[in-house]
């Protein structure tokens, strides 16, 4: 990307490229924590399907309640994270820097046309 095709873009791009890669990755380890928990909420669906013989059901059910009640999974600050709540968190940060980003274009915009002879 040369100079006359992003303009005065070029140093902002390249002093805020590498926080952009550290957020992506930040997204990128949530996403795969909460891939986790989509997976063990699975499992007592799984158990309960299963067969282990006659007069079991109890032992499993008991077994079902149990891993439905631990919980198993990626908590934090004693939540639950889910992939619902990782896209929630996603959107609402991008929603932020597309304001920012906005906000800065438009400024430049402006700034541009001051600056322009008449």
């Amino acid at each position: 990307l040369d100079k006359a095709v992003l303009g005065s873009y070029s140093y902002m791009l390249r002093m805020e490229l590498p926080y952009a890669l550290v957020v992506c990755g930040v997204f990128r380890v949530f996403a795969a924590a909460a891939a986790v928990t989509d997976k063990c909420m699975r499992v007592p669906a799984l158990i309960n399907s299963l067969s282990f013989g006659e007069g079991t059901e109890r032992e499993r059910q008991h077994l079902v309640e149990y891993i439905t009640q631990s919980a198993a999974g990626f908590h934090m600050c004693e939540v639950r994270l889910t992939m619902a709540m990782v896209t929630k968190f996603v959107y609402v940060w991008f929603l932020i820097l597309f304001s920012f980003v906005g906000r800065d274009l438009t400024r430049n915009e402006v700034l541009r046309c001051a600056e322009a002879p008449s």
